[in-house]
């Protein structure tokens, strides 16, 4: 008998301990690309071109990821002189502790497969940024990616930042896991 409730205690604390450390989607709002405001612009999105660089951002509709309706399209002209000038945010900040561990997980595709992204975590503490250069294929694609927050803050914020010139980006599916 002894037995069977010690095996009952350690199934129930393995359980405990996954969970604990499981990591779970942050349910940021529309995260995903998918509802539109009446102006035709994605509600928690905000798209810059600035500095010299520029860029055309819209919604595509038709070229999406597999079950999806609606993707971010950016066609970049010009680069600016520093990878930020040209990027997308989201606007929904949320919070973290240093040494927690973000996942950040994207669909995207540069038409002609030669374009390059950077995936961008930071927050309102000086040393914070951190990024993750992605060379997109020309077909759909799952990328992922895994930071561990600098410092408690209840400013981080993901970013994309478009560092090739002349090239179509779709960015569909973002989730953000912590």
């Amino acid at each position: 008998m002894n037995f069977v409730k010690l095996f009952l205690f350690a199934i129930f604390t393995t359980l405990f301990f996954v969970e604990l450390n499981a990591q779970s989607e942050l349910m940021l709002k529309n995260s995903d690309i998918e509802g539109v405001s009446a102006e035709g612009k994605f509600w928690w999105w905000n798209n810059s071109a600035r500095n010299g660089a520029d860029a055309t951002f819209s919604i595509e509709d038709f070229d999406t990821n597999p079950g999806s309706e609606k993707a971010l399209k950016i066609e970049t002209h010009r680069l600016g002189d520093k990878g930020w000038f040209l990027s997308t945010q989201y606007n929904q900040k949320f919070k973290g502790k240093d040494g927690e561990k973000v996942t950040v997980v994207f669909h995207a595709k540069e038409v002609n497969g030669n374009g390059k992204i950077k995936l961008v975590l930071q927050n309102d503490i000086k040393g914070s940024f951190q990024g993750k250069d992605f060379k997109l294929s020309k077909d759909w694609t799952s990328y992922t990616h895994a930071f561990t927050v600098k410092g408690k803050s209840q400013n981080n914020q993901i970013k994309f930042w478009y560092m090739t010139e002349g090239a179509t980006f779709l960015l569909d599916d973002i989730k953000i896991f912590k």
